[in-house]
């Protein structure tokens, strides 16, 4: 008997075994590399540039990207801004149209431009035409931004780390390996008149203080604002 169950076990372990190395042999197979984006539909040179550097950094899968976020704990070492919007529309209007905004759309100004998109949860990459269907945790945003009237530009990429239904937040943080470290959190509030207030706090550091002091400030006010106005423009009609 005891012979049995020790048979009938050895081949439970033995097929767990398997099963597993299926899956993981499928999940590595599946992992796209950064090298697989096509730069025929991704126009942004310093975007390109940007995957280039990850990968020349050590990541050789989307999936081994990582976001650096803002570190409540080392506080004193973050610059912080705070940039507001109204927009006169009821706050679950406003929610649900933001979170089903097409990124080529809510990123389509002079200062900022959409890359592309890598979803981790497909494990897949959505170009500028391609349809994307709602705004998810896991997803990962290139972006072009012109400073100056195009005179310089530079190129983010940001995680969408959290999407919170019941307070209306969508906090984004930048990856690791940029020049940026911190979160992006937009949170929606609703004012005495029933319009929408939206909100972007930012937590950010960079690895020239120059830039942080002097350049971000000014530069990431533009882009807030030009990004609220893109936003306010796709939910009032204007």
């Amino acid at each position: 008997m005891k012979r049995i169950h020790s048979s009938i076990m050895k081949a439970i372990v033995s097929l767990l075994l398997i099963f597993c190395s299926i899956v993981w042999g499928k999940s590595s197979y599946a992992q796209l590399k950064l090298n697989a984006v096509d730069f025929n539909k991704v126009s942004q040179k310093k975007v390109q540039n940007l995957l280039k550097h990850q990968f020349d950094g050590g990541a050789n899968y989307f999936m081994d990207l990582r976001p650096s976020c803002y570190n409540v704990k080392d506080s004193i070492n973050y610059s912080q801004q705070n940039s507001s919007h109204i927009i006169k529309e009821t706050i679950l209007k406003v929610w649900a149209k933001l979170k089903s905004i097409r990124p080529k759309d809510e990123y389509n100004g002079k200062m900022v431009s959409f890359g592309f998109l890598y979803s981790k949860r497909m494990d897949k990459i959505f170009y500028n035409n391609d349809d994307i269907k709602g705004i998810e945790e896991g997803e990962v945003l290139y972006l072009n931004l012109k400073l100056l009237g195009g005179i310089k530009n530079i190129a983010v990429a940001l995680e969408v780390t959290k999407v919170d239904e019941d307070n209306k937040i969508i906090q984004f943080c930048y990856l690791d390996n940029g020049m940026t470290e911190g979160t992006q959190q937009v949170r929606l509030i609703e004012d005495k008149d029933g319009n929408t207030i939206i909100t972007q706090e930012s937590h950010y550091r960079n690895k020239s203080k120059f830039r942080e002091k002097r350049l971000y400030p000014i530069f990431h006010r533009q882009a807030v604002n030009e990004l609220h106005v893109n936003i306010q423009k796709f939910i009032e009609g204007m």
